[in-house]
């Protein structure tokens, strides 16, 4: 199990061709990207989205879309649902790096809504480039081990070569790094298709230093505007910490994703309650040549983007 559940602290990095994929209720995404080795931005090779429809099972439609658009031999990462684990900041113990996780498993396990026993953790350092907290944190990440058997489960079947399965955070945090503004610094406040929770990430050249679940909007007009008001203070709060914690410049780009029928009112909502430029991910910054990819699909399909732009994994030498 562990074999999929990787380690997410101190990768050792090289690039090759890899495939993500993503579901939900509404169907399949994949993606597969080239160019990681290259000097230039990756670009999208293959990407679909196919919904449920039908009588056949999961692994038996991940297979046939993995053959006809050639991607079996394909390495593919995968992203667990945002439901499905819990994510939160915790002083890091005072461990050799490869004994962290198994150490932070029984140090927050009364943090967990079930036995510690039954608990898959893993956690990764949030950055401290020039040492100004005085204990290293770390993000831990925490499921419930039948949950991770669930997903194998349904994967193995299916013969795609996976090799991890990741939370959708670090798919973000793969994304912004490729972003233009990634040296700088910069925001990402994603919602994800179908939830009214979303995640907001702060992250600088790869690395992530922020990330916390965010409430959306209602459908009630009359209760938006203190939603609004919410939301942004959340965002103001977390781009504060970051830049006094870490003393950083300051972040002047925020990325929003979300669903079409919300963006606009969060878009304006948060416009004119955040002094930061707002923008939007688009496909043609990952396409190649004449490649169109409409924006609906890109949204449907960006958690799996992300984990086709996780760094490998290898052995140290």
């Amino acid at each position: 199990m562990r074999d999929f559940f990787r380690k997410l602290l101190f990768r050792n990095m090289t690039y090759g061709t890899q495939a993500g994929i993503c579901w939900s209720q509404r169907g399949v995404g994949m993606v597969a990207v080239q160019g990681l080795q290259g000097p230039e931005q990756p670009r999208i090779q293959t990407h679909f989205w196919q919904g449920w429809d039908g009588p056949q099972g999961k692994a038996p439609l991940l297979y046939a879309l993995a053959s006809e658009h050639g991607l079996l031999k394909t390495p593919f990462n995968y992203c667990l649902e945002m439901e499905s684990y819990d994510l939160f900041p915790n002083e890091a113990a005072d461990v050799d790096r490869k004994e962290l996780a198994a150490a932070m498993k029984w140090i927050v396990r009364d943090r967990l809504n079930f036995p510690v026993e039954e608990a898959v953790v893993d956690c990764f350092y949030i950055p401290d480039p020039i040492r100004v907290l005085p204990q290293r944190r770390v993000y831990v990440v925490a499921t419930e081990r039948k949950l991770i058997q669930e997903q194998l489960n349904l994967l193995r079947p299916s013969r795609l070569r996976v090799q991890a399965i990741e939370v959708p955070e670090l798919a973000m945090n793969n994304v912004m790094a490729y972003l233009p503004e990634s040296k700088q610094g910069l925001a990402l406040l994603y919602y994800p298709p179908g939830r009214e929770t979303g995640m907001l990430l702060v992250a600088r050249d790869g690395n992530l230093y922020f990330t916390r679940r965010v409430r959306g909007l209602t459908g009630e007009e009359e209760s938006q505007g203190h939603v609004l008001d919410v939301i942004a203070g959340e965002i103001q709060r977390a781009l504060d910490f970051v830049e006094t914690t870490f003393t950083q410049s300051p972040i002047e780009v925020l990325y929003l994703v979300s669903d079409p029928e919300q963006e606009m009112s969060l878009r304006e909502g948060l416009a004119a309650r955040l002094g930061v430029r707002l923008k939007r991910i688009r496909a043609e910054q990952f396409l190649g040549g004449e490649s169109v990819l409409e924006e609906s699909a890109f949204y449907h399909l960006l958690p799996a983007m992300g984990e086709a732009l996780r760094p490998v994994e290898v052995d140290a030498p």
